[in-house]
């Protein structure tokens, strides 16, 4: 599990930054998506990070293989198309699920 920050440091287009609690932040993220969904190559991989199929990527997640390729379909998790192959990035899929359960959080306000 990716540890969670306690502050998100976001920086602005006139070089301030925007310090938000972290679940402010992923609130946030979650709500932008909805307007604006990111493209995929935007989802940030490192340079030397493999790509994964939907079995290698469910068991390292711990879910089936087949929810991770419905997922994907339906557009829930970022994926990369190459012909009829369908590779993932761990970091991006943990990054979606995490914006996704933020987003299923009932309000507290």
């Amino acid at each position: 599990m990716i540890p969670k920050p306690e502050r998100v440091l976001v920086p602005l287009p006139d070089g301030r930054w925007l310090a938000l609690a972290s679940d402010v932040f992923l609130e946030a993220l979650a709500a932008g998506a909805t307007v604006v969904p990111a493209p995929i190559s935007s989802c940030p991989t490192t340079g030397s990070e493999q790509l994964l199929d939907a079995e290698e990527l469910a068991k390292l997640l711990s879910l089936p293989a087949s929810w991770i390729e419905q997922a994907a379909r339906e557009r829930r998790i970022p994926s990369v198309q190459a012909g009829r192959w369908r590779r993932f990035s761990r970091f991006a899929v943990e990054q979606a699920l995490l914006v996704d359960c933020a987003a299923q959080k009932p309000n507290r306000r």
